[in-house]
């Protein structure tokens, strides 16, 4: 499998306040009547609070931007709530042409630099979006007594997978505080209720450096599930991960098979994280953050052989 990187797309617009220092997480979802690619992100405001806004780009050249939202769709949670600090994108399921958007909603706290849980918003529309519940749809569990969060959700027949990820423990890397997780997989039948168990599909491989896996994104293809997403290392940062499954439950990591990597210079030159794919017509695209966890944007690659 290789990607071949297309560049940048977009980094933080710094004319409003709201989009000031990151554009982090993007989230893709195509738009076919209008051949256009939606990508939904995060933004964040000089402080580091996030919204949620999008942009819209050609389907035949994401790199050409046909729209760009002035607003966020979503904003930063009300003071105490689990959402108080910003939210960031996570995944799109459209049911009924009611628009389910699964984000990341983040708070932080004193001991610890922040707790990541996962919220519910919808919309009508796909632009104006009210949170399903004050309270986080995944929130602790006694496996997971840290955080969960950054979902991936897919509907197959009459039930949805999530493929989420939780908290394990925090570690000190160099004096700083970083949170060692691993992939899970839930089921429901109720998009906004989820039984949690600890179903762990990818753990992060017992080693001196990698430590935390994270963000997962999942197609099915014929009858394979293909899975990417983030391994946090603690000498070379984030890069780019992959495995795949022929249940959805019992993976086999296949990282070194994903031959793309950082560049030598420029925007993604330190780091790759919060992968995401989608299928347009025969093509596949990987959207991805680069250096310091999208602070410097986020571009594409296409898919040369799968």
């Amino acid at each position: 499998m290789k990607f071949i990187k297309q560049g940048l797309i977009y980094s933080p617009n710094q004319s409003k306040s709201w989009n000031k220092k990151y554009c982090l997480m993007p989230t893709p979802h195509w738009i076919e009547e209008r051949k256009v690619i939606r990508i939904y992100f995060c933004c964040t405001d000089e402080k580091n609070n996030g919204s949620i806004s999008f942009i819209e780009v050609d389907e035949n050249n994401p790199k050409l931007i046909i729209y760009e939202h002035q607003e966020p769709v979503l904003g930063v949670g009300l003071p105490g709530h689990f959402d108080d600090c910003g939210v960031s994108p996570s995944s799109i399921i459209i049911e009924d042409s009611t628009w389910y958007l699964f984000y990341v909603g983040f708070q932080r706290t004193e001991k610890v630099p922040y707790m990541l849980f996962t919220g519910l918003a919808t919309s009508n529309n796909g632009i104006d979006f009210e949170r399903s519940a004050p309270t986080p749809i995944i929130d602790r569990t006694e496996t997971a007594p840290i955080s969960s969060a950054a979902p991936f959700v897919m509907k197959e027949e009459s039930t949805y997978s999530m493929w989420h990820w939780h908290g394990l423990e925090w570690t000190k890397i160099e004096g700083k505080d970083y949170i060692k997780a691993s992939i899970a997989l839930s089921k429901s039948n109720d998009l906004k209720k989820w039984n949690l168990k600890k179903n762990d599909c990818i753990v992060p491989i017992d080693s001196e450096d990698e430590f935390s896996v994270g963000r997962p994104w999942v197609l099915k293809i014929n009858t394979t599930y293909h899975m990417w997403y983030s391994i946090r290392f603690k000498k070379k940062l984030y890069r780019l991960g992959y495995s795949q499954s022929i249940d959805g439950v019992n993976w086999i990591r296949k990282d070194k098979e994903l031959k793309t990597d950082v560049s030598q210079s420029g925007w993604d030159s330190e780091m790759m994280c919060y992968p995401s794919v989608v299928k347009i017509k025969d093509k596949f695209l990987l959207f991805y953050n680069g250096n310091n966890n999208g602070a410097t944007g986020f571009g594409f690659a296409y898919l040369e052989e799968l």
